[in-house]
């Protein structure tokens, strides 16, 4: 039998919608590229890179970081690999270097799906789904996740995008977050307790400098529209840039601008929607139970400014 080689992403797809254009991985189900008029408006990688510090990449079925690798689920302890050694965690699940299926491909969209199969720390069964679609009002993510299994199944997804200003440095951009309160953190970045930003260097929420903030945070959401929406922006000091929405099923952000996918420090920021704060699979908060046959689903997007 020959040996299968594509690139460290496998294959790749792409879609165009006017002068927008978006790549879409194999490897992880993620997203290599966004650009409009040539200028990055996600930070992406070459390629024939693979993805790094998370880049573009779908976190599931689990964002962020589990305690010890452990947690308790209908009663059974259950016990994860450490993706992150020195900090005794289990990190961003299980699908990020797996191969996921093309099941659709037009001009405009891509659908990929992915299986989880039971396996040690998580004896649970999930098919995964996403949509990817460019338009008029930019780039927009679909997520479906159904419990193909036999017994109910802990779940929780996020998504690691960097905003970018074209790869330009940050130090003057204006980063805006809906979030009234921040999730307090150990030197294992596992949480701790829960703060208003009020009056603290930690309100974004109409707007703030990056300039020298070192952020790497996780936010409770609690600015809305009417309909639900929670919209994250990073502009410059025209006001371009780009705005990541996120509707009702993300009740939580991480945000990132440590150094970025290019290898250099603030020339990106992960603004990275989760459904559920770090430790969740312990604590319970934001934590899905999916039901056997039962079906979760959530979007987001990202919007040229």
């Amino acid at each position: 039998m020959t040996a299968r080689w594509n690139t460290p992403s496998g294959h790749q797809w792409t879609i165009e919608a006017g002068t927008q254009r978006a790549t879409l991985v194999e490897i992880g189900g993620g997203i290599r590229e966004y650009t409009v008029n040539g200028r990055d408006v996600l930070a992406g990688y070459p390629a024939d890179a693979m993805a790094s510090k998370g880049v573009g990449q779908i976190l599931a079925p689990w964002p962020n970081r589990i305690r010890n690798g452990r947690y308790t689920f209908d009663g059974r302890d259950h016990k994860l690999s450490w993706d992150e050694p020195e900090k005794r965690t289990a990190i961003h699940g299980l699908v990020r270097w797996e191969m996921w299926d093309r099941l659709d491909h037009t001009p405009t969209a891509v659908t990929l799906a992915r299986t989880v199969q039971p396996r040690p720390g998580y004896p649970f069964a999930l098919v995964l789904r996403v949509h990817y679609s460019l338009g008029k009002d930019g780039l927009k993510i679909e997520h479906q996740a159904t419990n193909v299994g036999p017994t109910a199944a802990p779940f929780g997804l996020g998504i690691h995008p960097y905003l970018t200003l074209g790869g330009e440095s940050l130090d003057t951009a204006t980063l805006k977050l809906p979030a009234g309160r921040r999730i307090l953190t150990d030197e294992r970045l596992l949480p701790t307790g829960v703060e208003d930003v009020e009056g603290t260097d930690w309100d974004y929420r109409t707007g703030r400098k990056i300039g020298s903030a070192s952020l790497d945070t996780p936010f409770v959401v609690t600015e809305r529209d009417s309909d639900g929406v929670a919209a994250s922006e990073l502009v410059d000091a025209e006001g371009r840039g780009a705005q990541l929405w996120q509707d009702s099923s993300f009740g939580w952000l991480q945000v990132y601008n440590g150094v970025g996918p290019s290898g250099e420090a603030n020339h990106a920021v992960a603004v990275e929607p989760m459904t559920c704060p770090p430790d969740a699979f312990n604590s319970g908060e934001g934590l899905i139970t999916l039901q056997p046959g039962e079906k979760w689903s959530g979007a987001w997007g990202v919007r040229p400014l």
